[in-house]
């Protein structure tokens, strides 16, 4: 794949996943557990077919054991951050849960000894000083905002940049499609587990829920994750990381229009330091990256 084509599958990923925090809250009588339930659970079964297919073939042995612990992470992520988004506000919810680039560039510092270089941690240094900028510029009263939501948010976007580690790991070997299958079909197995073992209901379903969920279903779960899946195969899962930096922005734009949130003048000002942020972290790695590509086109 050709790197703006990678760059149309982060953008275009980016924007749907950017949605997700809104559509959480446009549901607030659901448990967490079962809206990430059925969100995985109808990609799970759009992608199915893809497990009949020669694709599956790589997909075994350790590969298949790690897409299942993917799964596992995936799931232990939604429910963390779904249950932030019903403890405090949309902006400080979608800013600490997006760390993510932080968690994967350690992963992959420790695990796959690629350690990210001075330009990328400068990059997300800067944008973390946007996010605090942000964070420091919403309002936090007791009724909207609380330190165990922000907590759960962190702890969603250490689990957010372990599967994509994971990803990182097993997809040169596997197509998307199967791995995002099975990736789904784990995540939605593990939830069920969650809810039996909770006590979550799944059903009882009204016509509302059921169309943000399909929603969340072919938005954020089918163009952004399983879009990340794909990109994650060509750039670092720290690379993504820092793209998913830019949800804060977005998710926040939304609240405005769908909430009724209105950013203020400092969100603001902290959106646009992770947008340079971001910028500055990525640009050199994907120009690099673009030219390995037409050296080994020319090559061949």
């Amino acid at each position: 794949m050709t790197n703006s084509r990678v760059s149309t599958v982060l953008f275009l990923s980016i924007a749907a996943i950017s949605t997700a925090a809104v559509l959480v809250r446009l549901v607030p009588d659901l448990h967490p557990i079962s809206i990430a339930f059925w969100r995985t659970g109808i990609v799970a079964c759009l992608l199915a077919p893809s497990l009949l297919g020669s694709g599956r073939s790589n997909l075994h042995g350790k590969r298949l054991l790690w897409t299942i612990v993917a799964g596992l992470c995936l799931a232990l992520h939604f429910w963390t951050w779904f249950a932030s988004l019903q403890l405090t506000t949309v902006m400080r919810s979608t800013v600490l849960v997006c760390l993510t680039p932080v968690w994967a560039g350690l992963w992959a510092w420790t695990i796959f000894k690629q350690a990210p270089g001075r330009q990328f941690w400068g990059g997300i240094g800067v944008a973390l000083i946007g996010v605090g900028v942000m964070s420091l510029g919403g309002v936090a009263d007791g009724s909207t905002a609380s330190w165990q939501g922000d907590l759960l948010a962190v702890a969603g976007g250490i689990l957010s940049g372990t599967y994509l580690t994971i990803g990182r790991g097993v997809r040169p070997h596997v197509d998307w499609a199967p791995y995002g299958a099975v990736v789904c079909m784990s995540c939605a197995g593990w939830l069920l587990l969650f809810a039996m073992a909770t006590g979550a209901s799944l059903g009882g379903l009204s016509t509302h829920a059921i169309w943000v969920l399909i929603a969340m279903a072919l938005g954020p779960q089918f163009i952004g994750h399983i879009g990340f899946t794909v990109a994650v195969r060509y750039v670092p899962a720290y690379i993504v990381g820092a793209v998913i930096l830019l949800e804060p922005v977005g998710a926040t734009a939304l609240g405005t229009v769908v909430l009724d949130e209105w950013p203020t003048v400092q969100e603001v000002i902290g959106a646009v330091i992770i947008i340079g942020g971001v910028m500055g972290a990525t640009i050199k790695r994907t120009r690099t990256a673009q030219a390995k590509t037409d050296s080994q086109s020319t090559e061949s």
